[in-house]
């Protein structure tokens, strides 16, 4: 059974953008909604989990960052997915969606936008490999000395870690632990919150450079 997941699309009300949400409530099996004005985002802001899909084109005219503001007072904790990139982005422009988990460029097929929301809503990330470098050099770089020090992770939170450096979604990792995925949302918050990172990336990038250290591997 597919778990059902609350869905916003933001980008113009028209044929074009209609088309594309039919299309992907009909092949991933959800609910989209789609969202115009930054005032329809209390519609989703209350409920959990929340995926928003933003189309760069339509943000483009639209002052930007007016939207990344409402998102994140009113869906702080909804995962981000970018539509329509330009295919010379850089990382300065991703570092602005701090919860950032897919990005898609204007060409990218259809099929291909299918499966990277799905992989998504998965808990895994969808980056191009290259943008996915720059950000974990961002990370580790932008990082204040004070919060590389090792913090008192137990020996199930290390090995959740290990997993997650395997771009391992959640529920991979509960198969393999035969816990619930509820279990490792719970460890991952836990994670998150002592090692002081706000999404899988830098949590990766954090393990990159501490458990090699420690020998925890």
């Amino acid at each position: 059974m597919s778990v059902a997941h609350h869905i916003g699309l933001i980008t113009e009300d028209n044929l074009q953008a209609d088309m594309l949400r039919h299309y992907l409530m009909d092949q991933l099996a959800q609910d989209i909604v789609l969202v115009r004005q930054t005032e329809e985002l209390s519609m989703l802001c209350s409920v959990i989990p929340q995926l928003l899909l933003i189309d760069l084109d339509y943000l483009k005219g639209l002052h930007g960052s007016r939207w990344r503001e409402a998102i994140m007072a009113q869906s702080a904790g909804a995962r981000v997915v970018l539509l329509n990139a330009p295919h010379d982005v850089g990382h300065e422009m991703l570092v602005d969606w701090p919860n950032l988990s897919g990005l898609f460029f204007r060409r990218d097929p259809l099929q291909q936008l299918v499966s990277g929301i799905r992989r998504v809503l998965l808990g895994e990330m969808w980056l191009p490999r290259q943008l996915m470098s720059e950000l974990l050099c961002y990370y580790r770089d932008s990082q204040p000395q004070g919060r590389r020090q090792v913090v008192g992770l137990t020996l199930r939170e290390q090995e959740i870690l290990r997993y997650l450096m395997t771009g391992a979604s959640n529920g991979e990792i509960a198969n393999s632990l035969f816990v619930s995925e509820h279990t490792i949302k719970s460890h991952l918050y836990n994670v998150f919150k002592k090692i002081h990172v706000k999404n899988r990336l830098q949590a990766v990038q954090w393990a990159k450079e501490h458990l090699d250290a420690r020998g925890w591997r």
